[in-house]
């Protein structure tokens, strides 16, 4: 075999001190993610009485839910009820995300020491409140907390964002080059009447562990082929921690090469000077044209209306978002449909609150292809598709994550120990 080139050894460099620098944020993340794999689960078994509540035979409708929502934050004038999501099985609170009011006196935002409302949908009863990412060790928070933990590790919530969106990228480079130093070195010429072993009988050998080899070579076949077999998912896990991170990065790329439509990040009409507090079109009018839009564009568009999902206001757009689960949603292994907060969710119509004017329509699947694929591969990073048995394996998934990264420090370290004495014995 040839020695390495300077390209190979170049890229040997950049994923040992690349991997070094992501080792500690990737354990945190993968071990994080394995628990949170279950978080609907888990909140609903240590945080029933804000997460459960008891089934009314009357139901109710999206404008008790908005009326709720009035009754909430008549209850506390120092919040901004923007966003609520309705609950789509029986027995689901009704959840509400919050930001600071406007003080009309000073113009600045009201201090509020929470940003998540649960209410009973059937009675309107506020079953609780609390800040995401708050550490705590009680049922209400803590695995809250672990989910922000995920996602913006301890700092604040956009450094924490930008710091993981970043790494997601750094990550996926990594992935890509432990791929290339996977493969087996080009041989030099064959000697006549010697047969060489293929590309593929070479490079076997990275996904194998060694029998009978010393300690540290089987500790270099497990960083490699665990990192072999799972490459392909360990690198959607990585493209997509930044889309959902710093989506609109990864809209405005994606855009570069195929149609992608993201409201949230890429919104459908540019930001206003001031915010707009007290639109003109009400809750009640945009949930009303909402539905009027939904049908219109069903029919337009061949897809079939099921419940809804979630309204919420953006006053820096002046700004309603109705989202509605459709014939075009991605289901779970249980044949419920995806989450609603993310952009691999329900479909969503935007709607002008100063004149009630239709914006566009956002659908996760079968409208643009690469609103198509990033659905699923979301889909799959947050569980919300293949049921239990693929939580399960993204908990194993993040296990293995956190392996590699401790096997990749224990190679680091060996190797650090080994080349010590030879560096003093140079210097003497």
């Amino acid at each position: 075999m040839g020695k390495p080139t300077r390209f190979q050894t170049a890229n040997v460099l950049i994923h040992r001190y690349l991997g070094l620098l992501l080792a500690v944020f990737l354990i945190i993340i993968a071990v994080t993610g394995s628990i949170i794999a279950w978080y609907d689960d888990l909140e609903r078994s240590f945080n029933a009485p804000m997460r459960v509540v008891q089934p009314q035979p009357q139901g109710w409708t999206v404008r008790d839910a908005l009326r709720i929502r009035a009754k909430l934050e008549a209850q506390d004038p120092r919040s901004h009820v923007f966003s609520l999501q309705f609950p789509q099985q029986p027995d689901q609170s009704l959840f509400s995300r919050v930001m600071p009011a406007i003080d009309p006196a000073s113009g600045q935002p009201f201090p509020l020491d929470y940003d998540e409302v649960f209410a009973n949908p059937y009675t309107g009863e506020r079953l609780g409140q609390r800040m995401i990412g708050q550490p705590s060790v009680k049922g209400s928070g803590l695995f809250s907390f672990l989910y922000y933990l995920h996602y913006a590790l301890l700092f604040p919530l956009g450094l924490g964002i930008l710091l993981i969106g970043i790494l997601g990228l750094a990550w996926a480079l990594e992935s890509l080059i432990g791929l290339y130093l996977t493969l087996p070195p080009k041989l030099k010429p064959a000697k006549p009447g010697v047969r060489q072993r293929s590309f593929l009988q070479r490079w076997s050998t990275s996904w194998k562990l060694s029998k009978g080899a010393p300690p540290a070579r089987r500790l270099l076949d497990l960083h490699r082929a665990s990192g072999l077999w799972l490459w392909p998912l360990l690198l959607v896990f990585a493209v997509t921690g930044f889309a959902l991170n710093l989506g609109g990065m990864y809209a405005g790329a994606v855009n570069l090469f195929a149609d992608y439509t993201h409201f949230q990040e890429r919104p459908p009409v540019p930001a206003l000077a001031e915010p707009l507090i007290d639109p003109p079109v009400t809750w009640f009018q945009a949930a009303d044209l909402g539905q009027r839009y939904f049908e219109e564009q069903a029919r337009a568009h061949r897809f079939t209306l099921k419940q809804p999902a979630a309204i919420e206001y953006r006053r820096d757009l002046g700004v309603y978002f109705y989202l509605m689960h459709t014939s075009r949603d991605l289901l779970d292994g249980q044949g419920n449909p995806t989450e609603t907060d993310s952009p691999a969710t329900a479909a969503t119509i935007a709607i002008d609150a100063r004149s009630g004017r239709f914006l566009g329509l956002q659908l996760p699947t079968g409208q643009h292809g690469a609103n198509t694929v990033t659905s699923w591969l979301m889909a799959l990073h947050v569980t919300a598709i293949g049921g239990r048995p693929w939580q399960v394996a993204v908990s194993l998934i993040g296990l293995v994550v956190a392996t590699l990264c401790a096997t990749g420090l224990l190679l680091w370290w060996r190797r650090r120990k080994m080349r010590q004495p030879v560096a003093r014995a140079r210097r003497t």
